[in-house]
């Protein structure tokens, strides 16, 4: 009896082997690296910041841009590509011009080393408040150390005008930006 008890333990251990080698043989490996320590992304942060050139009352308006890329480990609650906003509390743009419609159109290209696209979104707002856009990209589709950020912004402010007055003043600009930047390893 205790031969066989033995034999059922030792088939029942060579089953589970091999349930276990077959199951890392089809990428059962990699999932639960993500579920323990999370998938590799390159998370990349772009923050606009506008300031407005105030003379009576509003003549232009001056856009600082910044990007950092930084490679991490993720969650599973991560959705790569789909941009994060995060804004400013002030309208600066209203602030300067109580009553103006604003408008900007932002188009955000994204570039590995070798020439790969990896993002490519227009975004439009109807607020002057400072953003940042926060954007996750899989680290597997990422070649090399660096990323090319193409960024166009259209800038369109209709300034509120008083009676009398047949057309609206408008401001329109359109800046163009290309940022190179290393990704820094977390």
């Amino acid at each position: 009896m205790a031969s066989r008890a033995a034999l059922a333990i030792a088939v029942l251990l060579l089953l589970a082997a091999g349930i276990g080698v077959w199951f890392i043989g089809l990428g059962g490996r990699e999932f639960f690296e993500k579920a323990l320590f999370g998938e590799e992304a390159i998370r990349v942060e772009l923050s606009f910041t506008y300031e407005p050139v105030a003379s009576s009352p509003l003549t232009d308006v001056k856009v600082h841009i910044s990007v950092e890329a930084r490679r991490m480990r993720v969650g599973p609650d991560v959705e790569f590509k789909k941009p994060v906003v995060k804004e400013g509390l002030e309208d600066k743009i209203r602030s300067k011009a109580p009553g103006a419609n604003v408008t900007f159109v932002k188009t955000i290209l994204i570039y590995d080393e070798e020439g790969n696209l990896l993002f490519n979104r227009t975004m439009t707002f109807e607020k002057g408040t400072d953003k940042t856009i926060i954007i996750y990209i899989s680290g597997g589709e990422v070649k090399g150390d660096k990323l090319l950020v193409i960024i166009d912004i259209y800038i369109r402010v209709e300034l509120p005008t008083p009676r009398g007055v047949p057309t609206p003043r408008v401001i329109e600009k359109v800046i163009h930006r290309e940022i190179e930047t290393n990704i820094v390893e977390e």
